[in-house]
């Protein structure tokens, strides 16, 4: 950064008419704005010449009329002239400055090169005191005249015509200058030292605060994190502690989960022949419920409740009941089961939460501000109202143990007195699964009877489909065809158009070629409505086809549930021997 600095005659000789670099050793550093670049010349026009004098005297009142013209309508154009020329002067000074302002801030923007921060922070302190101020720093003799001292301005003479304004410095100081028609100026040149003087204070106590915060901030921060590492150990001490005491826990729970599911084991092995007659039950009944979702899947309007429907609720139904009577006997046994399993699943939930737990506990031992899993995890230290206490946690683990133990002995009581009973109920299924294999079977002929038909009528409407797109494409080119004639009638009429005068008459060739247009418009829009007619045709047969294509596709989706999947899962029924319990080993 160079530039020229000008200085008053009372300020340091040094600066005056020097080069300025920035680098600490100088005697006049830079400022930080460059001064504005001298005033553009005036743009005050000269006086125009005189016109020259004529030998013959001109009439009286010709002489009064040119001497108005030239003292008083002169005057006037010439100051008119005048206030123009100053207000491109005032507006290109203005765009200027605005121009050099532009590029003082993008000078602002770039980073500071080191040289330049380093000048700054080691800046002479004692400069500030006026022992050696630099150029742009207040200088000798920039003090302030007392107010009491201010004197009046003097008048406004012939070299100042602008308007007068003050600044609210300059209203005190008395050191405004009167403000001409051609001056941009504020501030006097002492204003603008003081005001440099004013921002180096500010940027010096700037840095001194931030000199304090980074000294406060390093002792706050290894007092903190001593503290913090300090009370992370603790944690960690006290996380394994809780982690060995609930894996000695899930130790206790894993033993009592064993001998639980050894005692519902035993109980099954008494009932087994009945469990599995129940099993043999369920094959129809599964076959039954599986055939009634399938067919409820069948699309739209294939959904109806006919006979197949019927009769593979009625099996159902009489599956259901002959089931009831086999579970009246087993109603204390399958109570204490359930016991049992109710006990066995508490056991296990508790051990599944102590397990979690345990492994919860454990990760959190392991890790340190080293590890890789941790993260920011917005309210966590908020504790939940319903969270139990520690005394609770042990009481609950206690009263598990207890009364799964006691579910245990009942159960072993209940074995040792059990006469296993079994009924064996042998009811008329088979004969309901014939009439639902009858009636599934007269269902699939009837549907592949309806989609033989819709098979036939597709065919039809798909070939008077493409006998009405042919026709249509026929009378497109018939239409079209028409078009050179109504070219030639319009090229006629624009031709005839152009006759001169009198001849651009409405004779009888005329009047043929109007009519002749006429016709051909009429004969188009003819054929037009007659197009329109074969798309609605068109139109009317696709949708047919698309209503016979969806039913087509109702049918054969209806068919294929009730041959593919309902005829062939019924082929897996039992026998009646099998039904029976006869053949359960």
């Amino acid at each position: 950064m160079n530039c020229l600095e000008k200085k008053s005659p009372d300020a340091n000789p040094e600066c005056k008419g020097r080069t300025i670099e920035l680098n600490p050793g100088s005697a006049c550093p830079a400022p930080l704005i460059c001064p504005l670049p001298t005033e553009p010349p005036s743009h005050r026009l000269k006086k125009p010449p005189q016109p020259a004098l004529v030998a013959l005297t001109p009439h009286p009142d010709e002489a009064a009329q040119q001497h108005l013209v030239q003292n008083i309508m002169g005057s006037a154009q010439e100051h008119q002239k005048l206030q123009a020329d100053l207000q491109a002067g005032v507006d290109q000074q203005q765009m200027q400055l605005a121009d050099m302002r532009a590029e003082q801030y993008k000078q602002s923007n770039k980073p500071l090169r080191m040289e330049e921060v380093q000048f700054a922070r080691s800046m002479d302190p004692e400069a500030d005191d006026l022992r050696n101020p630099p150029c742009y720093l207040p200088q000798q003799g920039d003090e302030l005249p007392h107010k009491d001292q201010l004197m009046p301005m003097g008048p406004i003479g012939p070299w100042a015509s602008g308007k007068v304004d003050w600044s609210p410095m300059a209203g005190i100081t008395g050191t405004r200058p009167v403000v001409d028609r051609y001056s941009i100026t504020r501030y006097s040149p002492n204003e603008w030292r003081t005001r440099n003087h004013e921002t180096v204070q500010v940027v010096n106590a700037s840095l001194g605060r931030a000199d304090k915060n980074r000294f406060s901030s390093t002792t706050e921060f290894l007092r903190l994190s001593a503290l913090v590492d300090k009370s992370q150990k603790e944690t960690t001490d006290k996380l394994r502690i809780r982690s060995q005491l609930i894996g000695k826990w899930k130790n206790t729970l894993e033993n009592a989960i064993k001998a639980m599911a050894d005692e519902i084991s035993t109980m099954e092995v008494e009932r087994i022949k009945l469990r599995k007659s129940m099993v043999v039950l369920g094959v129809p009944e599964s076959i039954a419920k599986e055939c009634i979702e399938k067919r409820a899947t069948r699309p739209d309007t294939e959904l109806v409740r006919d006979q197949v429907e019927e009769e593979l609720v009625n099996e159902l139904a009489l599956i259901a009941e002959i089931r009831r009577l086999l579970m009246k006997t087993l109603d204390d046994f399958n109570s204490q089961q359930v016991e049992n399993r109710t006990a066995r699943q508490r056991l296990e939930y508790d051990w599944s939460d102590k397990k979690e737990s345990y492994e919860i506990d454990t990760l959190n031992t392991g890790l340190n501000n080293c590890s890789r899993t941790i993260m920011f995890r917005p309210g966590a230290v908020r504790q939940p109202p319903e969270q139990a206490s520690e005394k609770y946690w042990e009481h609950f683990s206690m009263e598990t143990l207890d009364e799964c133990e006691k579910c245990r002995l009942k159960s072993v009581a209940l074995r040792n007195t059990l006469n296993s009973t079994l009924m064996n109920a042998a009811r008329d299924i088979r004969t309901q699964a014939d009439v639902v294999e009858k009636a599934l079977t007269s269902r699939i002929n009837c549907t592949q009877e309806a989609v033989q038909r819709f098979e036939n009528d597709l065919k039809n409407i798909l070939q008077g489909t493409a006998d009405v797109e042919n026709r249509i494409e026929q009378m497109k080119r018939r239409i079209n065809s028409f078009d050179a004639s109504m070219k030639v009638a319009q090229t006629r009429m624009d031709n005839r158009s152009y006759r001169p005068n009198v001849e651009n008459c409405r004779d009888l060739a005329q009047q043929e070629l109007i009519d002749g247009v006429h016709t051909i418009q009429s004969s188009v829009s003819a054929l037009l409505h007659e197009l329109e007619e074969a798309e609605r045709v068109k139109t009317d047969l696709v949708n047919s086809r698309a209503r016979l294509e969806r039913e087509i596709m109702l049918k054969r989706r209806s068919l294929f549930i009730d041959r593919e999947r309902c005829m062939l899962m019924r082929s897996y029924y039992p026998s009646a021997n099998t039904l029976s319990g006869a053949a359960v080993s």
